[in-house]
């Protein structure tokens, strides 16, 4: 019977392939965007969701995806989201019902008009036929991402949540290059300070560095916990207690540098600032602790800055800062934290094994 409902050809292009059994080509639509989602196939992967660009990246004789945050291996086929096999099992359906309106019309031999009336001496009887309104099949709903990366080795364009860790085509370690991409973006900003000066106010600009500052920090204190964590699951350290050192010993330790040196050191085992410049430190330390009056008290130097900095600004005015003292932190930041990342994770011993965990 399956025969009769199911018509080779087609908008899927369906074909049978055994007794019983047909194949059809489902397109899943893109979004917006022109991106695909995919989703881990490993369940306990977190947050497990991306997007991809089809057409870019490995394009020809692929068996194999991968998964950025866990590098999970599988068949790319076996990336589908949820809400993908949703409508293709919707695709599928519609396909069926459709077959089974126009086998019940060949069986009651009606016409174009799906009626037909036969006439039984005295009495005439009329069939009709309403087929099945088609059930509409509603477009996967994809997700928002807010970070974009083309990978530098295939050329894959895709999307992702937070900092992920490996290429989903061609399973490469590109982690250093969503660290470049984050930077860049407080880069644009403070390469448009002084347009915003011109058009919006001294004021205007002075936050806009402010901000910018604040952002290398944040940036910093991530990158930093995310190799943390890490290296942590990597030598073994159960789950339960990379959350407790994290979130309970670790905590905001990362955002200052002296801290910060010492925190690695503990739960690293590595030093965190080996090949930098007692220049390069010292900037760096100073311009990490101006964050604190901008964070806390609105960029007006308090007394507690002045107890830990020592410098020659006056209790009450506001936290002198520049757009080249922040440019100068972040190429010092993404050295340093280049320079850990390939120590701990780049080295020939490690490059690309597998055995390595995403955060």
């Amino acid at each position: 019977m399956s025969e009769e409902i199911f018509k080779e050809g087609g908008p899927h292009g369906l074909r049978p392939i055994g007794p019983d059994l047909y194949k059809m080509r489902i397109e899943i639509p893109p979004d917006s965007d022109g991106m695909i989602g995919r989703e881990c196939p490993d369940a306990i992967c977190s947050p497990g969701y991306f997007k991809v660009r089809i057409g870019t990246g490995v394009t020809e004789g692929q068996t194999s995806a991968y998964c950025p945050y866990c590098r999970h291996e599988s068949s790319p086929d076996d990336f589908l989201t949820r809400s993908q096999r949703d409508y293709a099992v919707g695709q599928l359906e519609s396909e069926a019902i459709k077959g089974i309106d126009q086998m019940i019309e060949k069986s009651l031999g009606l016409g174009s008009s799906r009626r037909k009336k036969i006439d039984a001496g005295m009495m005439s009887i009329e069939l009709s036929y309403t087929p099945s309104k088609p059930m509409p099949v509603s477009r996967p709903i994809e997700e928002e991402l807010r970070r974009d990366l083309t990978c530098c080795h295939c050329g894959l364009d895709h999307a992702v949540f937070g900092l992920a860790v490996w290429c989903p085509d061609c399973g490469t370690d590109i982690f250093l290059y969503h660290v470049e991409a984050e930077l860049a973006v407080v880069r644009k900003i403070l390469t448009a300070v002084e347009t915003r000066r011109e058009e919006l106010g001294a004021r205007v600009a002075a936050r806009d560095i402010e901000n910018a500052l604040e952002d290398v920090v944040s940036i910093f204190e991530t990158i930093l916990k995310v190799v943390t964590r890490r290296h942590m699951r990597t030598s073994g350290v159960p789950p339960e207690q990379i959350a407790h050192r994290i979130e309970s010993v670790i905590r905001n330790s990362y955002q200052n540098i002296a801290s910060a040196a010492d925190t690695f050191r503990t739960h690293v085992g590595m030093e965190l600032f080996e090949g930098v410049s007692e220049d390069e430190l010292t900037h760096l330390r100073l311009a990490f602790e101006k964050r604190h009056p901008i964070t806390h008290n609105l960029g007006i130097v308090d007394r507690k800055y002045l107890d830990r900095v020592r410098s020659g600004e006056l209790e009450g005015r506001e936290i002198r800062t520049s757009a080249q003292e922040v440019l100068r932190a972040i190429e010092i930041s993404n050295s340093v934290i280049r320079r850990a990342y390939e120590r701990l994770f780049l080295s020939e011993r490690s490059q690309i094994s597998g055995e390595d965990a995403a955060e």
